[in-house]
């Protein structure tokens, strides 16, 4: 069965068209960016059709299995008696009339009927820390700076690296690969412990990992889903806390290592295969029999699937409207 990939005309690449693979650089470098579009439907597409019949388009296919990013559909579409609709959520929310919704975040998707939870991609061609210091100088943030924490930003952070003899650095996306001076990666957009980031997932974590560099983030879920032991990354609890961390990452040698260590430890643990692994079992045990059984011809089953996910999201809405109104 073919995999149809969709992309909306108005973030279509058509300008790389003639030339969609990994081998073109400019390509490649738009993959690297926060291009949700090209994260996760390109990157899914490039990724897969080795292994599947795969096709690119910017119209939605009459019928067949369609992966989309949620930004590429409305809400209020549905799809017919013959589609079978795959959204991937990514930072987004659900989309309740498609069959499947993929979500980047585990507890994110057990909210949902028919939704799995897949780790995205990993940052494309990764140049691993080549820092051998025993003393961290070098503290990186590879996002969007609009996402990184308010006093992350303040004046009394460039006040305490100054001081300290730290450098933080926030590269451009074209360099979010190159974690080759980086002994340090911080990942923290808030602090604000009831800011556990149910739709982000945890790919500054992993990256990081892959990257053999020490990781500190906040209490972010999709973080605290991925650890399983205390060194695997630090979390912290405030700006002080922080602050506190890096001095003690500079004068302990032997903590900064051990955590250094699990580092590559964990990076071993989140090989290619492993990523194409996680899709492959998705699509061959879950998507594909789902579609063979989801009723297509068979237009009372279909109204009904149609009305169910219709009143729950009707449900959720209501639910949201009145926990604004009573700030429950």
């Amino acid at each position: 069965m073919t995999l149809h990939f969709f992309i909306d005309k108005e973030h279509f690449p058509y300008q790389y068209k003639d030339d969609l693979s990994f081998k073109n650089k400019k390509l490649v470098e738009l993959l690297g960016s926060s291009n949700t579009w090209m994260l996760w439907t390109l990157r899914t597409y490039l990724e897969l059709k080795p292994h599947y019949a795969c096709t690119l388009t910017d119209t939605i296919p009459a019928s067949g299995i369609t992966f989309f990013f949620r930004g590429s559909i409305n809400l209020a579409q549905k799809p017919n008696l013959h589609q079978f609709w795959v959204c991937m959520v990514a930072d987004s929310v659900w989309h309740p009339y498609s069959q499947i919704n993929l979500f980047q975040n585990y507890l994110a998707s057990t909210k949902y009927p028919q939704s799995y939870f897949v780790r995205h991609w990993p940052q494309l061609n990764i140049i691993k820390s080549l820092s051998s210091v025993s003393f961290p100088k070098n503290i990186f943030y590879f996002g969007e700076v609009a996402n990184l924490a308010p006093e992350l930003k303040s004046a009394d952070w460039k006040n305490f690296i100054a001081t300290n003899d730290f450098a933080f650095k926030t590269p451009h996306f074209s360099q979010w690969n190159d974690y080759s001076d980086a002994d340090i990666i911080i990942g923290i957009r808030s602090f604000d412990p009831d800011d556990q980031y149910i739709n982000k997932p945890a790919s500054k974590l992993i990256n990081s990992w892959l990257a053999n560099a020490v990781f500190i983030g906040g209490k972010d879920l999709a973080y605290s889903y991925e650890r399983e032991t205390e060194f695997d990354y630090i979390d912290v609890k405030s700006y002080d806390d922080l602050k506190e961390v890096l001095i003690k990452l500079k004068t302990d040698t032997d903590l900064f290592s051990r955590y250094r260590l699990q580092a590559v430890n964990r990076g071993n643990d989140f090989s290619e295969r492993f990523f194409l692994n996680q899709w492959v079992t998705l699509i061959d045990q879950k998507i594909l029999p789902l579609c063979q059984h989801s009723g297509n011809n068979n237009k009372l089953k279909h109204y009904i699937f149609l009305l169910r996910r219709y009143l729950i999201f009707k449900l959720e809405s209501t639910t949201l409207r009145l926990k604004k109104i009573f700030q429950i």
